[in-house]
This record gives C-alpha cells, structure tokens and sequence, in this order.
C-alpha cells in the first residue's frame, strides 16, 4: 500500500510540476509575440518617415529629417524650455520653422531681399516674423521683438 501511495505521489507532483512548466512557457511565448508586434520603426507617418527613429516630415527639404542633423536650433528668449529649428530647403529660398510647443503648427518663410543688403526670411506682406542671420546667429523676431535666438552650445 505504501507504494501506491508514493507512486499516486509522485503521478500527482509530476502533473503538477509540468502543468506549472508549461504556463511559464507560454508567458515567454505571449512577451515574445507583444515584443514583435511593436516593432521600433512601424510607426510610420502619411510619408513614410519613421517618429521612433526621430525622423520627421520636412516640407521645404521634400524627405524625411532629422532635425538635429538638418536644422539649426534656437531657444526662446523668454522661455528655457521653448526651442524651435529652421530648416532650410536646398537653395535657401524658403526656411519651415518646427517649434517644441504642442499645437503650434509648422510655418514656412519665403526669402526675401533686404534694401540694405543681406536677406530676411518672412510672409509676403505680413511682417509679424523674421528669420535673419545676424552677427553671425540665427534670429526670429516677431513685430521687431526678438522671440528666438541661436543654440551658441549647438554650434
């Protein structure tokens, strides 16, 4: 009788232990199939750039960008945590200005002649902001007011 009750034993444990074996499989198996589902780089926008690998779409330059690698960062003058970048399209006529702030929307500048020389970047008839290079820094203003200026640590 002792062996009976030692074999029903030992059945039982050898159930239970594989029973329990099995479930941390499956768990391994279920991470494994989440993992592939959200895989970096599917996350593609209406162009095909890729948001998790930093790219972003750039209507004057036509191509998916990075702006760190493409644009030239600027802070704002009343705010640390406000950044903007401009990025220019190949010759330079147009700049698209891509600010921090949620909600703002991108704009894009056409380049402009200035009467004393140089160039400045704005819309036609609306003079509310300027891209200008000066003293060898990038600068936005808005109604004459300097908004933004270069990163001098981007540099």
């Amino acid at each position: 009788m002792n062996i009976k009750v030692v074999s029903m034993c030992l059945i039982c444990a050898g159930t239970l232990l594989a029973g329990c074996g099995n479930g941390g499989k499956k768990e391994a198996e279920t991470s494994e199939k989440k993992e592939k589902g959200a895989v970096v780089g599917s996350d593609k926008d209406n162009h095909g750039c890729i948001a998790s690998a930093g790219y972003t779409w750039s209507e004057v330059q036509k191509d998916c960008i990075r702006l760190w690698e493409k644009g030239v960062r600027m802070n704002a003058v009343d705010d640390a945590g406000k950044t903007l970048f401009l990025v220019f399209s190949p010759d330079s006529a147009q700049v698209e200005l891509f600010f921090s702030e949620e909600g703002v929307s991108n704009e894009i500048l056409d380049r402009r002649g200035l009467p004393a020389g140089g160039y400045a970047w704005n819309v036609e008839d609306d003079d509310t902001k300027n891209v200008r290079l000066e003293d060898s820094k990038w600068t936005v203003t808005q109604r004459g007011k300097l908004i933004y200026q270069e990163d001098a640590a981007a540099k």
